[in-house]
């Protein structure tokens, strides 16, 4: 499986509120739309003690992340009248963006919590013990968009699910490493 995820990080003209608000109502029906689409979830950055100052001083508000069977899905998805649509209203309310291509490997439960641990490891290198790994195979600014590109390196990703904050806090105390970047995000699955 194929993951396009994005680093995002909204306009700073707008409000964390209004960012999120037009990204779930307005933006969220626009990606639902294209076709080749296999899971599309939106992970919203939130505050928690077990983000670290690594995740913090990149200013990520966001991550959503596009599920494809396979790149000839990926591509033509990204080829689509639906993500030009997409770009034009990416104008509105992002500030800045990469884009991450990976190949997946793991569990992708669809009864996984609603918040889960996100790392962003600085080598192709992370725990094989996180239920799911993304491998990247690229990594630049959005196709065909005009949004700023948002300088952060990636080696490899993880996720891990919890059902609350709580459960999510206790294990990220126990967690190996100061190499990750770490995010708390509140998933919102669309598709």
């Amino acid at each position: 499986m194929i993951a396009a995820i994005s680093l995002m990080r909204g306009m700073d003209a707008i409000g964390l509120t209004q960012f999120r608000r037009h990204w779930i109502d307005v933006h969220g029906p626009l990606v639902c739309a294209f076709p080749g689409l296999r899971r599309y979830v939106q992970c919203h950055v939130v505050a928690s003690s077990a983000a670290n100052e690594a995740g913090r001083s990149m200013r990520i508000d966001g991550f959503p992340i596009l599920y494809f069977d396979n790149d000839a899905d990926r591509s033509l998805a990204h080829r689509s009248p639906e993500m030009a649509a997409c770009n034009i209203d990416s104008r509105l309310f992002v500030g800045a963006v990469s884009r991450v291509i990976t190949e997946v490997s793991g569990d992708l439960r669809s009864d996984a919590g609603r918040f889960s641990l996100i790392e962003i490891w600085p080598e192709d290198v992370a725990p094989a013990e996180r239920p799911v790994q993304y491998r990247v195979k690229e990594q630049g600014a959005a196709p065909n968009s005009v949004i700023p590109h948002l300088p952060v390196t990636v080696g490899a990703m993880t996720q891990t699910w919890y059902d609350n904050l709580v459960d999510l806090e206790c294990a990220a105390e126990i967690m190996e490493g100061p190499l990750a970047a770490r995010f708390v995000v509140e998933e919102h699955w669309l598709v």
